[in-house]
Parts: structure tokens; sequence; C-alpha cells
């Protein structure tokens, strides 16, 4: 069998085979020619989340505008498949060319949660990778680390060769030349390390060792000769400059965040005292209104998505929200497709925003107070209290919001018995106000998680809680709101937060506890079903380690493990904020304050924080073609799934082909309400693994479409695997799709080798042996269905095609498919990837479902 034949096999066993394939619209293939370094962009969590994180798209763009550099990209396997591939002896290779990751000269892993980790060590075994960077002794492939958990990489400072440390746009190019220029002079691999050392925001554990300084039980860095003792974070100053991402990848299965993501600022300025991301991605920048409309129309007409997304760690804070949010709806709310804004304060809820978003669609509105009461927020230094919160509510009520997503955080410093009663009462007060404004209880889904002195902000010398009384706080919140029918609460596993907060704090020991708890089975440790903390207390005990040591107070003079990554913010000011938070005081947001007089970071004062707004004159949104009607017409598409498209799921089909409508430049009708859906109907469901060789869907219009034209855009349109037929204008006197569709007709290859060995074994149990195999085949399916009665179903075998053929009809009132067929009559089990559906079969024109003449 061939390696294709073994992966296509592998694909029809694991759950989400689409995960896997590749392929998708505006990924790139790169010929290998004239390729001088070959970049494996590894995300270690599942397709669906990495697909949805913005910096992978960013440096996907960065790298492949260069001829001579090609990303690529890697996920971690699911165990299922990760089971499949060791037991066939493959190795884990990325989506665009199937290249083994051990090939690869870069691979560049994004470190966005640390209960990832253990997902690192899965993809480097599966890619026959030493874990530990002493052990590799080649140049390639070089393992590169960067992202938020990278400003604290001691626990994984033994497996990376390097890290980057802030942002990537800029310094992965460097990089990967500075790899390509050392690699031609014949460098070593000593030689090699050093040199990358010397590009600003690159550190090479290699170049430090450890020792444990005054006051301190945690283990910290020193620089050996010539190395820098710090190691200035990388900072991209203009995000005006292009390039930005246009012709992003379309995610072929469901992904976390399905749509078109435009970054409008980078950093916040707001001082949030728990919060890791203000420091990590400081200082605030942002994008002009221009260029973001420009991204958004080209990503639309590039990708075909229906929703798009400003994003910021503060959205509110963007200067040119209203008049952003006001100009693209503009644009968008005629197409039907919607916008949405992430991480909203309820002060930036104007209700010129509000009204806008709510222009398409109406999804869930999120409020994040983090605290239950004033004082708390005071000492957390969360801009906002009680009544802005209430505000925001109102007025989402008010303009027909039912759904609120609430966030709050327990455990939080000098958190009181009240601060949680607060939350139970702010919840309540919400309930009530909601009532009152939709007659109705709105919907209310609140988060608990529990806080984390994470580093790098003034809180990174606190002790985190007791997680017995983290649990404790989570029940009393539950147990209070309990009684509210319309309030759905979601607790944070209280272990998972504990192991994060170690390795978010830890330092270089706790390597050795990381491949201690890999051989014993972690995992996917950020979910749920897999996280069995029970593995870790093995690995830290194997290693004679306190993981409790990690989550105690830190002394305030001592060095500590992450100290040699600087994020810009002076360590005294971290320290004067941890003294302001214990007095309950607040402390004003970068936009507001005087960088004169903070001198809080070690950036210039800048003299005019919101530079004038530039015209950008953009390419216009997806054009549509045809001319426009006032009637409806109807258009029936036929078409073909096959190769690795058929390992897409009925519903990851639908989103692609009405994808493929979108960038193809058809104006498809949409249905009213709250969440307009565009008018496609689809023939019956085709399995999961089925190749189908003539397909059909229908779609409405209000345009009149040359048929051929249409032909032609749906097939520049669509991804391999999929090949689109034939066009046709349906008339106004035809029934319905559903209606038209008598019976679906499959086939199945005889001469399959998987399909003979069960019908071997299914004959040899039968004592029949000796038959021949088309008659028995005959027999087994004439007896097979004598016992449905009632099943209109028809087969034959062809002996010169060597195929049996099933007829069924559309709609199987006895719920009864063709893969059941196969299974009972051959023995064999996951029979629909040996399936082939043949085609519709189409009731004659005037005919009704029953066979009665249409009106």
């Amino acid at each position: 069998m061939s390696g294709k034949d073994r992966w296509e096999t592998i694909l029809e066993t694991v759950e989400k085979p689409g995960r896997y394939i590749g392929g998708e619209w505006n990924s790139i293939r790169k010929d290998p020619a004239g390729i001088e370094a070959r970049i494996a962009l590894v995300f270690p969590d599942v397709y669906e989340i990495g697909m949805s994180y913005l910096g992978q798209k960013i440096l996907y763009d960065v790298l492949n505008r260069q001829p001579h550099l090609a990303a690529e990209r890697v996920f971690a396997p699911w165990p299922d498949l990760e089971e499949s591939l060791r037991k066939n002896g493959l190795p884990l290779f990325s989506l665009e060319s199937h290249l083994p990751i051990g090939r690869f000269d870069i691979l560049g892993f994004s470190l966005l949660y640390e209960l990832n980790y253990s997902n690192i060590l899965t993809v480097l075994d599966l890619g026959g990778i030493p874990f530990l960077s002493k052990e590799r002794k080649t140049v390639s492939p070089l393992l590169l680390a960067g992202g938020p958990a990278a400003f604290n990489p001691e626990p994984v400072s033994d497996i990376f060769d390097a890290f980057l440390i802030g942002d990537g746009e800029e310094a992965f190019l460097e990089i990967a030349e500075k790899f390509i220029a050392l690699r031609k002079s014949g460098a070593g691999r000593d030689h090699l390390l050093s040199g990358l050392a010397e590009i600003p925001g690159v550190y090479v554990p290699g170049l430090y060792e450890s020792y444990t300084p005054p006051g301190s039980r945690l283990l910290a860095r020193r620089p050996k000769a010539g190395a820098p003792a710090r190691i200035k974070k990388r900072i991209k100053a203009n995000l005006g400059e292009p390039p930005y991402p246009e012709a992003i990848i379309v995610p072929d299965i469901q992904a976390v965040f399905d749509r078109v993501t435009i970054e409008v600022a980078r950093g916040c300025p707001q001082r949030c005292r728990f919060c890791q991301a203000t420091g990590l991605y400081f200082p605030f920048r942002f994008r002009d209104p221009g260029f973001v409309r420009q991204k958004v129309r080209r990503s639309l007409e590039a990708t075909g998505l229906q929703d798009v997304s400003l994003s910021a760690l503060s959205i509110s804070d963007y200067p040119y929200l209203e008049e952003t949010v006001t100009s693209l709806m503009e644009e968008l709310a005629g197409q039907k497709i919607s916008l949405s804004l992430s991480s909203l304060r309820p002060r930036g809820l104007s209700e010129a925003v509000a009204e806008n978003i709510l222009k398409v669609r109406k999804t869930g509105f999120t409020l994040v107070p983090e605290a239950g009461t004033d004082r708390l927020r005071r000492v957390i230094n969360k801009e906002l209290d009680n009544q802005d919160i209430l505000d925001a509510a109102s007025t989402a009520f008010r303009r027909g919001w039912r759904l609120l997503k609430l966030y709050f955080m327990v455990g939080l410093p000098t958190e009181r018995d009240e601060d949680l009663e607060g939350i139970v009462r702010l919840v309540e007060e919400i309930l009530r106000l909601g009532k009152a404004i939709l007659k109705s209880p709105p919907r209310i889904n609140l988060s608990l998680s529990s806080f984390i002195p994470k580093p790098h902000t003034p809180f990174q010398w606190l002790a985190m809680e007791e997680e017995a009384a983290l649990r404790e706080k989570q029940s009393l919140i539950r147990s209070r709101l309990g009684r509210a029918r319309s309030v759905a609460i979601k607790t944070h596993p209280t272990g998972n937060s504990v192991l994060e907060a170690v390795f978010s704090r830890g330092d270089r020991k706790l390597g050795a506890v990381l491949i201690q708890a890999w051989n014993r089975g972690a995992r996917f440790d950020g979910w749920k079903d897999r996280f069995d903390f029970a593995r870790w207390e093995a690995a830290f005990a194997g290693e004679s380690i306190d993981y409790r040591s990690y989550l105690g107070p830190l002394d305030k003079a001592a060095v500590l493990p992450w100290d040699h990554a600087e994020t810009g913010i002076k360590k005294t000011f971290l320290l004067s904020e941890l003294e302001k938070a214990l007095k309950e005081e607040r402390t004003a947001s970068c936009l507001d304050s005087d960088c004169a007089l903070c001198r809080g970071c070690d950036s210039p004062p800048r003299r005019q924080k919101i530079p004038p707004n530039r015209d950008w004159t953009g390419a216009p949104g997806p054009s549509s073609f045809g001319t426009r009607t006032e009637r409806e017409t109807r258009y029936e598409v036929f078409y073909e799934k096959s190769g690795l498209a058929r390992f897409l799921s009925h519903r990851d089909l639908t989103n692609h082909l009405q994808r493929s409508l979108r960038r193809a430049g058809v104006e498809v009708a949409h249905s009213s309400g709250f969440h307009p859906k565009m008018l496609v109907s689809y023939a019956p469901a085709l399995p999961l693994g089925m190749t189908a060789k003539e397909e059909c869907f229908e779609f409405r219009s209000f345009y009149q479409l040359d048929e051929r034209a249409l032909l032609e855009r749906l097939s520049r349109s669509a991804r391999s695997g999929i090949l689109f037929l034939r066009v046709r204008r349906v008339d106004k006197s035809e029934t319905s799709l559903g209606e038209r569709i008598h019976g679906l007709v499959y086939s199945l290859d005889l001469s399959d080798a998987d399909l003979r060995a069960a019908l071997e074994d299914r004959k040899a149990a039968l004592g029949m042996g000796h038959i021949d195999d088309l008659d028995f085949i005959r027999q087994e399916m004439a007896r097979f269905l004598q016992g449905q009665a009632g099943a209109p179903i028809s087969s034959r075998v062809d002996r010169e095609e060597n195929k049996l053929y099933l007829e069924f009809p559309a709609l199987s009132r006895r719920g009864l498919r063709p893969q059941d067929v196969v299974s009972a009559v051959f023995g064999l089990d996951n029979a629909s990837p040996r399936l082939t559906r043949e085609r519709l079969v189409f009731r004659p024109a005037g005919e009704g479902p029953a066979g009665e003449p249409s009106d």
C-alpha cells in the first residue's frame, strides 16, 4: 500500500478527518525549487483553534511573500490520529506539502497557553526529533518558539534552541535570513545559535546558565560570555506599514473564530494589574481606519467569509471605533455580512456602535466586569463601576440583545466575602433590568475563572489562592445563582488553573517534569475531558518537586526566572502598582496620563497620542455580476466531491459551497430576521468519507445570471476535490429541490481489497466459501432486502464493471442507509468510504412527490 493510500485509510478512521486534509482556499504550496528555507509554523493544539489564531495568519503571509521562503502549517494531532500514525509508522507532516516535520529547516512554535506544552512533545516525537536541544546535533531543524508564553521561556528552555520575544513580523524574517546565510557559510550548530542571538529579541537558552539568586527558591538565568544580560522584546512600531494578510486561509472545517479578523490595535492603554497582555503587547498602537476598511473589503473578496471582527485587547480604546463601524456597516449590511467587536468595555458601547453591529445578525453581547464590587475593581485597576456595567447592559437590552456573556474571576488579591456577594448581586440586578426591558428574563452565560498571578504584572509577587478555596468560591456563586434558570454558569477547572500557574511562574526545573508527564500520557491538558492532574502529580513526585512552591509569594528583591525577558515596562513601575493596588488606588490609562510624569516604561514620550486620520483608497468589496431583477430566480448547480474533499462533513461542505458563491461574486438572496441566511437548498447529506460524482444544490437570487459565466466563476472559486459540472436555471413552475429528487444511486467497487477480505471472511463464517462471489452477493442482498419489508430499495450487480449498484429513495422512512446494507451483507465496518454516490434520480418534469402531477 502506498503512503498516500495508507494516509487516506487512516483518515477514514479518525474523528474529524477534515482537520488534516489541507488544500484549503488560499493555502500556499510552493515549488521546492529555489526555496532556501522551509519553515513549519507549528500550533500545538487542534486545527480549529490554531486556524483562529491571528498571529499564525500574519506570519504565514509575511514569510510566504518572500520567494525563497516556504511557510507551511502543522497542528497537534488529536490522540486518535497520533495512535494511527504510530501504528502505521508514519511521521507527522505539514498540511501544504505533506513534508515530514523532521525535514523542515525551522520549526516555529506558537506558545499561547502553558497547558499546550505536552502537545509540543507529541509533535516532536512524531517527527522523530529529540526533545532536548542538547541532544540535537545538526543545524536543522531549528526549534524556535514565540508568543505570549515565551515571555517566561524557562520551563521549556531545554527543549527549544531559541525564543523570539515580542512581535514577529520583522524579526522572523531576520531569523530566516540569518539562518540561510550562516548555513551557506558552513556554520555548525553552536555558531548558528550564537549568530541568532545577535538578533534583537532572540533568546538562545544555551548561552545562559542557571543559578539560585539570593532570596529566591526558583532558578534564574545569567549569561555566559558574550550573551546579552537582558532580551528586549521586539516591537513593530508602525502597524500601518504593510503587509497585513488579506487572502487568509479559509478553514475547511468550522474554526472557533471562522471570520475575517482585522487587528485594529495592538497593546492596551489600560493598566489592569492582573492582565499580563498589557505588558507583553505594550505599547498601544493602532491602525488607520482607512487601512482597516481597505483590509476588510479585500479580505472578504478573497475569502468569501460572511463575518468580520475588529480585534484589539481593548477595542473601546480604538480612537476611530465609531466612525469605522459606521462606515463599514454602510457597505456590509447590504451584503448580509455581520460585524463583531472583541473585548468591548462598557464605556465604549455608544448607541451608534450598538445600532450598527445589529444591522445584520445578533449574537451574544460580552461584558467583562472581572470583579463583583467597585472596591475590588479599584484594586485590579479595572476602569469601570457597577453603574457602567448596568448602563451597558441596559443599552444592549434596549437594542434587542437577549443573551449577555459575563466574565468574572475569583481569588483576586484582597478579595473578601462581600466581593463574591457582589458578583451575585450584580447578576441579579442585570436579570431584573433585562426582564423590565425585554418583558422576560434575559439569558446570561456567566464564566468564572481563577486568578493567576502572572509574570510581568504588578501581582507577580503574590501567591495564588489555595485550590480548595477557589473551588469553594465557585461553588458559593453557583449555589447562590442556582435558582435563576436563565443563568448558565461555566467554571474553569481549578486543577487546570493550578498547573497553568505553575508553568507560567516556573523555572528550568519544570522541563523534566513536562517530559515525565508526557511519558505518563499527558496530552491536550487544556481540554477538560483530557486533563488528568494525577499524571502531573506523579511527574512532580518523580522529579522530587513540590509544585506548590511555584504558587507561593515571591521576594520582591529577588531576581525572578523571567526577568531577563524585558517587556518595556519597568520593574519599579510594577512594584509601585502593587503598592497602589493594596491601597485601592487607581492609575490612569496611558491615553489619559502624561508620559513625562509617568516614566513607567522605557519608550520615549509620545507627543501626539492620536495621529491624524489618513485616507486609504481601497478596492471595492465583492462585486456581483448579472442583471438585477424584482423577482427571485432559482439556479441548480451540479458538482463532484472527490479526493480528500470527501472528508468534509455535510456542514463543512455547505459552508464551502456558500463561500464559493460569495467568492464568485454571486449575490444570493437571504432570509429575513435577526439571523439572515443564504437561501440555498441541498440534496440529502452525503456521509463523511463518501465520494459523489454528481451532487446538486439550488440557490435563489434576484439577479439574472448567465449559466456559462456562473459555472466559470464557481469553478475558479472552489478548493481541489470540488468540481462544478453544470448550472441550470430552474423554471418557476418546478417544485423545490427536495421534492424533485426521487432517489439516490450508490455503487460499491467489488475489487476493493478491504471489501474482498471482509467478503471472504463472511462467506467462510456462513460455510459458503465454495459459492461464486457475485452469486453470494446476489443471494445475500435478496435475503437482506426480504427482511426490510416496505423499503423500496433496488440492487444489481454489474459483472463487467465488477460493481454493486444500490438505489435508495431520497427519503428513507425506515432510516436505512447504504452503508448499513454493505455492513450487513459484507460484514464490513465503516463502509461509507467504500461507497460512491453515483447520481441523484430526479422525478420527471411536472410530476409531484407522490407521482401526482404538480400544480
